[in-house]
């Protein structure tokens, strides 16, 4: 599997050095997710603690493609109902991603909190049964917070396309507070907390008041 063009992207010109050890842990994963299941055909690990998430993908580039954007029908027949989960996983199955039959989430605990979510995407309707057990162990998962069929629209590959756009966004609200802090001769904390303040009383975002302060001459 290749990274998305924007999970290379976030990972090239966002991240810290570091970042090289992120790229060799997130290629680890995917060679033990694909050596485990095969017919794994995508990947997302979300980092929690920065709420950013990078994805593999598996030549064709279609596959994740979105399903038809006027949503799923409901199944065919009488007495489906909304508590009805044979329905729901049909209509899941019906809004699924291109290529993708099957997925499973798996969380990475340390030290009693979650730190990395796991999301893989098969081809194959049943791919990841019986070999949930083999898979937390490869990956370090916890295998009883397990869940299947989650994410067949694999709505990860979206968040892991906005993860460029995010980053730079965190930038110029990290610079803007350098800023601040200077201007005002206050620490960094005190800075974000007055950046954000304003930009809650004026109803906007913390980055768009960072580009309005950028903006400013320097008084």
């Amino acid at each position: 599997m290749e990274l998305l063009p924007q999970s290379r992207e976030a990972l090239d010109e966002y991240l810290t050095p570091s970042g090289d050890d992120l790229e060799d842990q997130l290629s680890e994963i995917e060679s033990w997710a694909v050596r485990t299941v095969p017919e794994c055909v995508a990947m997302s690990v979300t980092l929690l603690e920065e709420d950013l998430t990078f994805t593999f993908v598996r030549q064709p580039p279609d596959v994740g493609e979105a399903a038809d954007p006027a949503g799923p029908a409901p199944p065919a027949g009488g007495g489906w109902h909304a508590l009805d989960e044979e329905g729901w996983a049909a209509l899941a199955r019906q809004q699924a991603a291109a290529g993708i039959a099957s997925t499973v989430s798996l969380p990475v605990v340390h030290r009693d909190r979650v730190v990395l979510g796991i999301d893989l995407y098969a081809c194959t309707p049943h791919a990841f049964d019986d070999r949930l057990e083999d898979l937390a162990s490869s990956l370090g998962a916890w295998r009883d917070g397990a869940v299947t069929n989650a994410d067949l629209a694999f709505d990860t590959r979206r968040l892991a396309e906005e993860a460029p756009q995010r980053l730079k966004e965190r930038r110029t609200v990290e610079v803007a507070v350098g800023l601040l802090a200077a201007r005002q001769g206050l620490d960094i904390e005190s800075a974000r907390s007055v950046l954000h303040s304003c930009a809650r009383q004026a109803g906007i975002e913390d980055v768009q008041a960072a580009l309005v302060l950028l903006a400013l001459p320097d008084l």
